[in-house]
């Protein structure tokens, strides 16, 4: 019976009648009949049945999907449309089957099984392996199906969006190509809706505005700035209202920037703006290479008025092109009448035919061509300039002009001042030769004459033919071949007010040119200026005999000196000190030559020197200073100090010393002072004494006048008035002690 739903409805009726050989004839045919109408309906109902199937894949495939029916043992009932479709094949098990991250989907977890087990699946994606190992992309979504409560069946549908997958790919790729192009932009990129709140920028707009995005995303984009609105001149506002493109420059103060800004508008279907595009282009530093072109050209033009020279350029057949202030006042007109004409035309026809040979040949030889010229009554220097355009040809020559007539006046001037300040500078080379000569050391004055004699006459204008005669005190000094001619100089010398000599000066041949002097008066001055050099000269040989004449005098009397003289200077030490100072402080003078005087001061002594030290720094002399110094033996010394200071350029670098040894002097005052100090002991011990013995004496006499008169008591009597005649006498010693001290206090000799 299990095959019967494939044997043909005549075959089925003949195995019931063999089945039912019992029934009778009626029940057969009623048997039959039913059979018939059973196999008819059957029938109606498998055409019903292809028909459905039919139209159920055409619906499948009108909507691009195909499906497959699973009974409840997971066995494909139908599957359609196209049963031998490759992603059939793989949802029934043929094929292989993985999720979208590449891992494969086990056969439980199949679409067919999950919804045989209850599950319902709504467009789930896969990626199925064919046959040929070409990926399939689908969607697929699954149903079970209940019959009496319980799974009969699966209904899967699956639909094929591998072209929609690779369309969503090739998608991504151009939308992260588009996203990388939009961020990597150098330009800022912004999009904003039409009420300036940015829904976005690219990479630079952030760095730009040194923000987040998160910071940035909902703000106005005036907000950004600081503003409170939007600003005056708004690229967006225009685009708004007009739909295009729109762009405008301005400076931005808050970023310190020049910006031109574009804004484009995005229109929805319904023609409104939905979003601005606004593109922010820094344009800084071309505004900036703008001003400074025109800050160049104001410069180039203030450079090219700034010279006194005429300056024009010219193209090759003479047109002016253009032309300086200087030049435009030399011809007394306006510039926009002289650019464009030609230049010869300014000039007489003779005088521009030499121009006009004189330009093409600096175009023909490419190179300056530099000449002098004389034009009404004044001289110029020209130089013709040949200049290159961007091809290389010479098309354009730069002619500078300058009016040289006072320079050639100024130069003739110096060349004639020149001569005589060489003049001068040959006298004033003379003069500091022969100071040269006279501040030789170890000179004598014969040989400062004859020395002055040969360098003289190299003072003069013509030296070759000049000879010199120096006499003095009736000695006389001269240059080889000297002799007395008509053409002579000469200057007393003069010493102490009195002329002692003079200086000569000869020329061999007469020099006379034009009519002029002979000699110049500058050759006058010199030489009267050597001879009066040559006076002080002997004045200062003269005062150095005389000075030497008196250190001599002054070092004997200081070497006899008994006090001790010497000179300290504040860097060196002591430069100089008499042999006093042998007897003195027992040191010879060279043991103390470049020793410094305070090493030598005893302790006690250094608050007063010290102070003698800052008057001498302050340039006041000190007198009476006492100071106690120590002596080579380790004895002391005093000596009494008068000191004066060295001056040299306003500044105190030393100081002059006289001591004198008053050690004896001291030492008899000392004594003094004690003699003094024993006769105030002894008068103090005077008026003791009278007092100790009158007041024992008192009572022994009383003690007399108790005793009964006798020999004793007389006795005794007699010689408390001899005691009392001693006191008598001490109280007159007191007194002539007190009269002795009042003396000497009101002499000072105490």
């Amino acid at each position: 019976m299990e095959d019967l739903h494939n044997e043909h409805p005549t075959d089925l009726l003949q195995m019931l009648q063999e089945a039912a050989p019992i029934l009778d004839c009626r029940s057969r045919e009623r048997l039959k009949a039913g059979i018939e109408a059973l196999i008819a309906e059957n029938q109606a109902l498998a055409s019903r049945v292809v028909e459905a199937g039919l139209k159920c894949d055409a619906l499948l495939a009108a909507i691009g999907r195909q499906g497959i029916v699973y009974d409840a043992d997971g066995g494909m009932v139908v599957a359609g449309p196209g049963e031998e479709n490759r992603i059939v094949h793989g949802l029934s098990g043929d094929g292989s089957i993985r999720y979208p991250d590449g891992e494969a989907v086990r056969s439980g977890d199949l679409p067919g099984h999950r919804a045989l087990r209850g599950e319902v699946l709504e467009s789930c994606r896969f990626i199925i392996r064919d046959r040929g190992g070409e990926d399939i992309h689908i969607t697929v979504s699954a149903s079970p199906v209940i019959t009496g409560g319980t799974v009969s069946g699966a209904v899967v549908t699956w639909q094929d969006v591998t072209g929609e997958e690779h369309a969503r790919r090739r998608m991504e790729e151009a939308n992260t190509l588009l996203e990388g192009l939009f961020e990597n932009l150098g330009d800022i990129v912004g999009i904003q809706f039409p009420d300036h709140t940015i829904l976005r920028y690219n990479r630079a707009g952030y760095e730009m505005l040194g923000m987040t995005p998160e910071e940035v995303k909902g703000r106005k984009c005036y907000d950004l700035l600081g503003r409170t609105g939007p600003c005056a001149v708004c690229a967006t506002a225009t685009a708004l209202e007009s739909r295009k493109r729109e762009a405008v420059e301005k400076f931005v103060p808050e970023l310190g920037r020049y910006l031109e800004c574009r804004s484009s508008p995005i229109l929805d279907p319904q023609g409104e703006v939905a979003f601005i595009v606004e593109q922010l282009y820094d344009i800084t530093d071309r505004k900036r290479a703008e001003e400074e072109l025109r800050e160049s050209e104001a410069t180039a033009r203030a450079l090219l008025n700034a010279p006194a020279d005429m300056i024009v350029l010219l193209d090759t057949g003479g047109r002016l092109i253009d032309a300086n202030e200087t030049m435009v006042r030399r011809f007394s007109q306006d510039r926009e009448d002289v650019i464009g004409t030609n230049m010869f035309e300014l000039f007489p026809p003779d005088v521009a035919r030499v121009y006009s040979g004189r330009l093409h040949d600096a175009v023909d030889l490419g190179k300056p061509i530099r000449f002098e010229d004389v034009w009404e009554g004044r001289r110029y220097d020209t130089v013709l300039y040949p200049v290159r355009d961007a091809h290389g040809v010479f098309s354009r020559v730069a002619v500078i002009t300058r009016d040289t007539t006072e320079i050639r006046q100024a130069e003739d001037a110096l060349r004639e001042r020149t001569h005589d300040l060489n003049e001068r500078i040959k006298e004033l080379s003379t003069l500091y030769a022969i100071s040269r000569i006279v501040e030789q050391p170890g000179i004598s004055l014969d040989e400062i004459f004859c020395e002055v004699a040969r360098a003289l006459p190299s003072g003069w204008q013509y030296p070759e033919d000049a000879v010199v005669r120096i006499t003095v005190y009736g000695r006389e000094f001269e240059t080889e071949g000297f002799r007395v001619t008509p053409w002579r100089q000469a200057s007393p010398i003069v010493v102490h007010a009195e002329t002692v000599g003079q200086v000569e000066v000869c020329y061999l041949h007469e020099r006379r040119k034009d009519d002029k002097e002979l000699f110049f008066g500058e050759e006058r001055s010199l030489l009267d200026t050597v001879a009066g050099r040559l006076g002080r000269t002997i004045e200062l040989f003269q005062a150095r005999e005389h000075l030497k004449k008196s250190e001599s005098t002054f070092r004997e009397i200081t070497q006899q000196s008994f006090d001790m003289i010497y000179t300290c200077y504040h860097e060196t030490g002591i430069a100089y000190i008499s042999p006093a100072v042998m007897r003195i402080l027992g040191y010879t003078p060279t043991e103390l030559i470049g020793c410094k005087c305070r090493d030598f001061v005893v302790p006690s002594s250094l608050p007063v020197w010290e102070e003698g030290h800052k008057k001498i720094a302050r340039g006041e002399p000190v007198e009476g200073l006492e100071i106690e110094f120590r002596r080579k033996d380790g004895s002391v010394a005093f000596l009494e100090l008068n000191e004066s200071p060295i001056v040299r350029d306003r500044s105190v670098v030393g100081v002059h010393v006289v001591g004198r040894d008053i050690t004896e002097r001291k030492q008899n005052e000392q004594l003094r002072l004690q003699a003094f100090e024993q006769i105030e002991r002894n008068i103090e011990q005077f008026a003791i004494l009278g007092d100790h013995i009158r007041q024992p004496l008192q009572v022994i006499l009383g003690m007399t006048n108790l005793l009964e008169e006798g020999v004793a008591v007389e006795r005794i009597q007699e010689q408390v008035e001899r005691i009392n005649g001693y006191i008598k006498d001490l109280d007159r010693g007191w007194i002539e002690s007190r009269q002795v001290r009042e003396f000497l206090r009101r002499h000072e000799l105490a």
